[in-house]
């Protein structure tokens, strides 16, 4: 494979685990920039801020700078900015997603809502879950940062957005109007936008065959998948995306040897 001219990367089962890093992760980060290859963090897991995950990053010594990570939850701040300007919004989600969601002019609210917003809740009550059940059923604009029904975890996987979602919709019978992240094509351009990155010379790596090869084949931009998080070796599912130019390898050291040599 022609190395890259920009990389961007999935963050938990791809980079890490948990608080944990995967083997070969540091050094694949240290790599593309003493290679000179621009990088980010894309992720879906809207739980942390860009500037918490950098932290939670930098304490497994991973190099990554916030400017230099995106997340489901920013972008869903920065479209609902744009779509709802000035209109409260209550949102199933953590204090850090509140917070990022603020810089990003959005008003969270927890009286007269006019919209429901859906992220990793890691903080959910069964009162605030209640509330936003009563708000769908009252007809309101219903969002959700990103799909993921699970988290990759070192003790296996935890319940995520799409996990609630499937929730409110058993009872409500609602699913949401627009679900931003992975695999929206859109959430992958604006983080090579805002990095100058050519669409044409960008690789996209990830771990999850139905989130991230369908994010590089629906964006039209060389992708490759990490095996041994949540797709495994011989997936029957792996050969139409690997027809299709979808670089699969082991592990990160691999893909380091693949791209830097």
């Amino acid at each position: 494979m022609a190395r890259p001219g920009g990389v961007i990367l999935d963050l938990d089962g791809t980079l890490v685990l948990g608080d944990r890093p995967l083997p070969g992760s540091r050094e694949l980060l240290l790599g593309l920039e003493e290679a000179g290859v621009p990088f980010a963090i894309l992720t879906n897991n809207s739980s942390l801020s860009a500037r918490d995950h950098a932290a939670r990053l930098a304490r497994m010594s991973l190099p990554v700078l916030p400017e230099r990570l995106f997340t489901s939850g920013a972008f869903a701040g920065r479209e609902l900015a744009r779509a709802l300007p000035g209109r409260p919004v209550y949102l199933l989600g953590t204090p850090s997603l509140a917070a990022e969601l603020a810089e990003e002019g959005v008003w969270v609210s927890e009286d007269g809502a006019e919209a429901v917003l859906v992220g990793f809740d890691t903080t959910l009550t069964y009162v605030r879950l209640a509330r936003a059940a009563a708000l769908l059923q009252r007809g309101v604009p219903y969002f959700a940062t990103h799909p993921d029904p699970a988290c990759p975890a070192p003790e296996g996987f935890l319940p995520d957005a799409g996990a609630i979602l499937a929730l409110l919709e058993k009872a409500t019978g609602r699913r949401p109007d627009r679900v931003f992240g992975k695999p929206d094509p859109a959430f992958l351009w604006h983080a090579a936008a805002r990095l100058g990155l050519p669409r044409e010379d960008l690789l996209y790596v990830g771990d999850r065959l139905e989130v991230d090869a369908a994010l590089a084949q629906a964006a039209g931009v060389r992708g490759a998948l990490v095996l041994g998080g949540a797709t495994r070796p011989g997936d029957p599912r792996l050969a139409p995306y690997v027809r299709e130019g979808l670089l699969v390898v082991e592990d990160l050291w691999a893909l380091k040897a693949r791209l830097l040599g």
